[in-house]
């Protein structure tokens, strides 16, 4: 790096955090002044002290105004609470416990599946037969690897009824994208009721990705999401799921989607799910909270996806 560059960036640095950390009472009193109403100081500071302001203010966005021209500034439209922003982030804070225990039956099955099924064809070693998995290059040294060479790298070799479970979730996502044979992954993926081997790939690959945003506490309430779910659009499974227009409009951006595509495989993996209840009964304790930024749209509750009485 050139001095020019180094002190370029050294400047950059400084100017972008020239600001001075406040205090959670400074950091009431400038809430204040940007308009949010705030009755009870103390309490506020209670939840400063434990929930770092920067990481509230993403909640106070939507309660920010916009000019004409499109510009939010940082003012609140008038009336707006601290109740109202802490809400928010309680919402999305259970949202994603919600969202987080669907994922870990999704996983805890997927772990049984490979184990099952793969074991059956390959034997109780197959994680150590690298002949299964399908080979990629390292594009920085072009050397040959695959998904065995990462896994048995760092886990000792056991059965793989005991060493899938020492597998990250994103070490899951990836075997079954690597296998060799396209009919093992089609095998894994009709257990779920997934009869095209790449959606339910690029399922694994979004669920691992949302995995990771709630693991990290991350907003998930309006998250675009950054790895989508891909259309599924034929399942021919006699699952219920949404219908050839329904996917033509759908967000996949949008958690609507996603919590759709969990609530499919849950009809597989836990029939009895109090999924769709939960949420319910979440939605009716915040009123307030704008599903529609999740990409919900009116009528959403009546889908047979969503409705409390239908039995998957």
């Amino acid at each position: 790096m050139t001095n020019l560059a180094y002190n370029l960036k050294n400047f950059v640095t400084m100017k972008d955090y020239r600001k001075t950390a406040l205090n959670p009472y400074q950091q009431i009193e400038l809430l204040k002044s940007q308009g949010l109403v705030i009755s009870d100081s103390k309490r506020v500071k209670r939840h400063l002290s434990n929930v770092n302001y920067y990481r509230i203010s993403a909640y106070m966005l939507p309660y920010k105004l916009i000019l004409p021209d499109g510009r939010r500034v940082d003012h609140f439209y008038p009336g707006v609470s601290w109740d109202d922003v802490y809400d928010l982030y309680k919402f999305d804070r259970k949202l994603r416990l919600l969202v987080f225990d669907a994922i870990e039956r999704i996983e805890v099955a997927l772990r049984a599946q490979l184990i099952y099924q793969l074991s059956q064809k390959y034997g109780g070693y197959w994680l150590n037969d690298r002949t299964i998995f399908k080979p990629t290059y390292n594009q920085r040294t072009g050397k040959e690897y695959s998904i065995f060479d990462d896994i048995n790298s760092r886990i000792a070799i056991a059965p793989c009824w005991e060493s899938i479970e020492w597998l990250y979730f994103s070490e899951l996502s990836r075997i079954c994208l690597s296998l060799k044979s396209k009919q093992d992954v089609k095998d894994l993926a009709s257990y779920f009721g997934v009869h095209n081997e790449e959606v339910f790939c690029s399922w694994l690959h979004s669920i691992n990705y949302v995995r990771n945003v709630c693991a990290h506490h991350g907003r998930l309430w309006n998250i675009n999401l950054a790895i989508q779910p891909a259309k599924y659009k034929n399942p021919k499974s006699g699952k219920v799921w949404l219908d050839k227009h329904e996917m033509q409009i759908v967000d996949r951006a949008k958690m609507y989607y996603f919590m759709c595509v969990l609530l499919y495989l849950l009809q597989t993996v836990n029939p009895g799910t109090k999924y769709r209840e939960r949420f319910m009964n979440l939605l009716q304790d915040y009123p307030n909270v704008n599903i529609a930024l999740m990409g919900f749209e009116i009528g959403w509750e009546s889908h047979p996806l969503w409705k409390k009485n239908y039995k998957l």
